[in-house]
């Protein structure tokens, strides 16, 4: 009977610290995913333009673009970015995915710019458009912006 209640004590601490461990790197792995530990990578600015200026700054910030406009810029800076990150710049048109671009950001620190244009040249059309950007785990800037015509 002694022999019995050694042999069944003996397996029950090796069984609590087996848990007590995958609870350890799941807690580490979640932390690391949502930034608790170190820098995160942020977006610090993000604003949707008609163009940029000679030094690739944004001009004329709008919420509201005018028709007839052929291009949309999405301009954003970024900080404390791992090396090799990823990101997803996705454009919206209502609720259709009209165009997603993967992008590998090869510096910590800096400043990106991507365009919504039509092949053929012509006008985009009038509505509500979005633009995200989204790393493999969340989505780090969301703007909104119409496309209206003024009469």
């Amino acid at each position: 009977m002694e022999r019995k209640y050694f042999e069944s004590s003996g397996r029950r601490p090796l069984i609590i610290l087996a848990f007590a461990v995958v609870a350890l790197v799941l807690l580490s792995v979640a932390s690391l995913k949502t930034g608790l530990v170190g820098k995160t990578f942020r977006i610090d600015k993000s604003v949707v333009c008609v163009e940029l200026d000679r030094s690739r700054r944004p001009h004329k910030i709008r919420e509201t673009i005018q028709y007839g406009t052929r291009q949309v810029c999405l301009w954003f800076q970024y900080s404390d970015a791992p090396e090799g990150s990823h990101l997803e710049v996705s454009w919206y048109y209502g609720e259709d995915l009209v165009r997603s671009e993967p992008l590998k950001l090869m510096s910590k620190d800096g400043i990106r710019a991507f365009y919504l244009l039509r092949e053929d040249g012509t006008p985009l059309p009038q509505g509500k458009y979005r633009v995200t950007i989204s790393s493999p785990t969340k989505c780090l800037s969301e703007l909104n912006f119409e496309i209206i015509k003024k009469n």
